[in-house]
């Protein structure tokens, strides 16, 4: 287990940070790129170092945001997993909230000053959007993960605006296999972001933060995110039936698909009710997404190849460089993950289904 970083150490700053989920935004820009490429067959190098250092610098900014303004619902948090319930350097007071807010305002000036580089006022009115969302995804006076918008808030600027802007400044333009790869990885994102909240649900909860997990509850929610895989991977199927897909890319998709299925298998035997599964649900549901949008990429570059198509050698560099890094960080944080401790109880929590009892998906009451 890693040991504690000092209180005011570059340590907890980074920890602050939680830098691991720039593999996100890193596998986003790729995807859009990528696919952008596939379409045209040209890659601009220095757009995509733009499109990269915005993505990171609004995550980034994101990160210490909602750090800052979720400090109560974090500290009321009994039971955080390595990826939800904040990175609790806030909470144990290894730095100071003003830390926190101060870095995502160096942050936002600096997203501002890459967008004033943008080429077009579409790129740059979309970049301006796709910032103002992430950041009152937890800031005042919208508070979007607070009024049950959160999860939806999130998916658009991540795996819907955060693409189309990146193919945008390579192309100028979107093509259809583009529309409908970012429409799968977003509704993706708002069931992964549905888990996410529901491991936080007890904290949020007590300190009035109406999430959408919150208003559908565990128990429909289970079943939310099992309908909700299920259609989306039929869709891939058929679009890839009726040509809307190329094969390699939908088989791509598909591959990933056993990680939804896993998760959501896990949440109607009662994994959420089990501290040595949780863990898992919320591990394996963040990273359907970079494995999907890596997948993606990676089957848009081999389609090219195969087809005998001119890949630009940047790209096919930048993207088997990408590949390699997320890989190799997947197989090392899947080894090393902490395993919950067992004996503690699941959350009794108010859900909007009745009484204070928190349910199991399957409808027993505990």
């Amino acid at each position: 287990m890693t040991a504690s970083p000092r209180p005011g150490s570059p340590a907890a700053f980074v920890r602050l940070a939680r830098v691991k989920f720039l593999f996100q935004s890193m596998m986003v820009t790729g995807f859009g790129v990528g696919l952008s490429v596939y379409t045209t067959g040209a890659f601009s190098a220095p757009w995509y170092v733009l499109t990269l250092a915005f993505a990171w610098s609004t995550h980034l900014m994101t990160h210490f945001c909602n750090e800052y303004f979720d400090l109560e619902a974090d500290r009321a948090n009994p039971r955080p997993t390595a990826w939800t319930g904040g990175s609790r350097v806030l909470v144990d007071g290894l730095l100071t909230p003003a830390t926190s807010i101060g870095a995502a305002f160096v942050l936002l000036f600096v997203s501002m000053a890459l967008i004033a580089a943008m080429p077009t006022l579409f790129a740059r009115l979309l970049a301006c959007a796709l910032t103002a969302l992430a950041w009152f995804y937890t800031a005042p006076p919208l508070r979007l993960n607070y009024r049950a918008l959160g999860e939806v808030s999130c998916a658009a600027v991540l795996y819907g605006m955060g693409p189309l802007l990146a193919a945008h400044l390579q192309a100028g333009r979107f093509s259809a296999l583009l529309l409908w790869s970012t429409a799968l990885v977003t509704a993706l994102q708002v069931l992964r972001c549905l888990i996410m909240n529901l491991a936080d649900i007890e904290g949020d909860t007590l300190v009035g933060k109406r999430t959408l997990a919150c208003v559908v509850g565990p128990r429909r929610l289970a079943h939310v995110y099992a309908v909700g895989q299920t259609g989306l991977y039929l869709g891939v199927v058929l679009l890839a039936s009726v040509g809307a897909l190329p094969p390699p890319v939908a088989l791509a998709q598909l591959v990933v698909a056993p990680v939804g299925l896993f998760v959501a298998r896990s949440l109607l035997t009662g994994a959420m009710d089990d501290p040595g599964r949780r863990g898992d649900v919320t591990f394996w549901s963040s990273m359907q997404l970079p494995l999907t949008t890596c997948s993606t990429m990676v089957a848009a570059l081999a389609e090219m190849m195969r087809q005998g198509r001119p890949v630009p050698p940047a790209w096919l560099a930048i993207a088997g460089l990408t590949t390699a890094l997320f890989l190799l960080w997947l197989q090392r944080t899947a080894a090393a993950r902490p395993r919950e401790r067992p004996g503690v109880p699941f959350p009794t929590v108010r859900t909007g289904e009745g009484p204070a009892t928190a349910y199991h998906p399957r409808g027993r009451k505990r």
